[in-house]
């Protein structure tokens, strides 16, 4: 939310989720990556019950009910890990859950 990723950083993404922040509330001063990396096609998803201020730019605004975010991640990390671990190797995935993630110490 707001200790992770350098906001510059947005720049450089193809796909943002923002969930749990209000980014024109919370990180004012770097709401603009956002717009800007709109502008070069990145996709933008605000998952919030509320229609607030940054779901009104989003891309596609996903209206979750406490308690429903851990189901929807949940059933995301099954799909990435079904579709580049399980159904086909993909190289550069296994290569960067080995490097850069505490996965195969949680199999």
């Amino acid at each position: 939310q707001t200790d992770v990723c350098e906001s510059a950083d947005w720049y450089n993404s193809k796909f943002i989720v923002s969930m749990a922040s209000n980014l024109n509330m919370t990180r004012t001063p770097d709401v603009h990556f956002i717009a800007e990396a709109r502008t070069e096609g990145t996709k933008f998803v605000v998952l919030s019950p509320d229609f607030s201020q940054i779901a009104k730019y989003c891309d596609e605004w996903i209206p979750i009910q406490a308690g429903q975010d851990t189901a929807l991640w949940m059933a995301a990390n099954d799909v990435i890990l079904k579709e580049y671990d399980i159904d086909r190797q993909v190289p550069y995935f296994i290569e960067y859950v080995k490097r850069d993630t505490d996965l195969p110490f949680l199999v």
